[in-house]
């Protein structure tokens, strides 16, 4: 994968520092209190993640303009955060989204994998989440879980920083959607595990309406 250019790096970092700065009060921000990531338990352990609103976009993100924003964070070799990409989600409501995705990536970038920074210092086991928000609230349960952007988006090549450990938990929504995806996965990872959420579920669902210990139980 093509390294990123020092531009593209600044204006990425820009847009996560300017889009967090506006979450506080934004509709974004009652997004994710509506789905268990913004209550006094947890707020501290959410902003790790630089969740972000787009009330002032920059240039040529004027398309996302309403959007929760949610940057792909990595480390640098000194300790500091950079940012690899950037995802949007479409928060109007009512919204048929059909003139655009109900999640949309940045022109022309492949998929990758969300939350990265689980992989580091973790060598007993890691999740695997369908989509950004399902790895976030997989991870608040202490399970530290990387995202695929989607049921469709894994790449043959985001195996390989999974074998090396002792268990892969691949959590799938409770559609036929997930359960393909999770039967992808397992053949491909021979140190994987299928966990299935109830049917017409996913993760942040499950936790949201039977708490954190729901999750664990299903890992048992």
């Amino acid at each position: 994968m093509a390294r990123l250019s020092p531009a593209r790096r600044k204006s990425l970092a820009e847009a996560t520092s300017r889009y967090h700065a506006a979450l506080a009060g934004s509709p974004a921000d009652e997004h994710l209190a509506n789905r268990g990531l913004l209550g006094p338990s947890v707020k501290d352990e959410t902003a790790k993640f630089r969740l972000g609103y787009v009330a002032d976009p920059l240039p040529g993100h004027e398309p996302y303009r309403g959007m929760l924003a949610i940057p792909y964070l990595r480390s640098t070799l000194d300790g500091q955060w950079s940012v690899a990409t950037m995802r949007f989600r479409c928060l109007r409501e009512g919204c048929e989204h059909t003139d655009h995705g109900k999640y949309m990536s940045l022109p022309g970038d492949p998929p990758r994998l969300f939350n990265t920074l689980a992989l580091v210092g973790n060598d007993d086991e890691i999740g695997i989440a369908e989509g950004e928000i399902d790895a976030i609230t997989a991870t608040l349960c202490g399970i530290p879980t990387v995202g695929v952007p989607g049921a469709d988006a894994w790449r043959r090549h985001f195996r390989e920083p999974l074998l090396g450990y002792a268990r892969v938990w691949v959590m799938h929504d409770g559609d036929k959607a997930g359960r393909m995806f999770a039967h992808k996965l397992l053949a491909e990872l021979p140190n994987a595990v299928g966990v299935g959420m109830p049917d017409g579920q996913d993760v942040n669902s499950l936790v949201v309406s039977h708490g954190r210990a729901a999750l664990r139980e299903r890992m048992t």
